[in-house]
């Protein structure tokens, strides 16, 4: 019982200096445990040449997963990597960017495993402008015992503004849509274009006056 008791007791702080050491290690070791995990990676567009414009839609973000040492994993993620495009030697065209795993900078523990999208396309098109016609967009009918005589516009036409091969399809900008039911005198009003079936075109003036002519039966 002695000779137990003195083994125990025999370099105690040594001993359980040794178990705690022992203790840390272990933990240690089970947060090196080899894990996976998916970050949301964001793709940033870096110089797009002047007087062009990106005219589909290109993701906001990949999806790679990663193995590796669990804190390696976290310390990446901490990071916040990002996943970038340089357009700076880029025309007017259609571009595909493969996503390969040598972009990332991993730290030697970390392997790519996935990556979705795997490639991200690219289009390019001209900005240009040009002057066309406006239209009005009529709806309803004139009170009982009046009758509609006719439309002044000022101005009659627009600057549009837009990619190439947008705006070379419009020969007209209507108005938003304005109801005549109530109208039974000559009345003039400031009348918002509609553009909103045209992708990243924009107009000047973006609203028009319009006078709707009247008469009485």
């Amino acid at each position: 019982m002695n000779r137990l008791l003195r083994l125990i007791t025999e370099n105690f702080v040594y001993k359980i200096l040794a178990v705690l050491i022992a203790v840390f290690l272990w933990f240690f070791a089970q947060g090196e445990k080899t894990s996976n995990v998916t970050l949301k990676v964001p793709v940033i567009i870096d110089s797009v040449p002047e007087g062009e414009v990106i005219v589909n839609d290109v993701p906001r973000s990949i999806e790679i997963t990663l193995s590796g040492p669990s804190s390696a994993l976290f310390d990446y993620a901490r990071s916040k990597p990002v996943y970038r495009i340089n357009l700076l030697k880029t025309g007017v065209g259609n571009y595909i960017f493969n996503v390969s795993p040598s972009e990332f900078d991993l730290p030697d523990r970390l392997k790519i495993e996935t990556v979705y999208p795997d490639n991200i396309t690219v289009d390019l098109d001209r900005v240009v402008s040009r002057q066309v016609d406006v239209g009005v967009s009529i709806v309803g009918n004139p009170p009982p015992g009046t009758a509609f005589k006719g439309i002044v516009t000022e101005p009659d036409k627009v600057v549009i503004t837009g990619p190439s091969t947008v705006i070379s399809n419009i020969n007209v900008v209507m108005t938003i849509p304005v109801d005549i039911g109530k109208f039974r005198n000559k009345i003039a009003l400031m009348v918002p274009l509609s553009l909103a079936g045209y992708r990243m075109v924009t107009a000047q003036p973006q609203a028009i006056v319009v006078i709707f002519k009247m008469r009485q039966r």
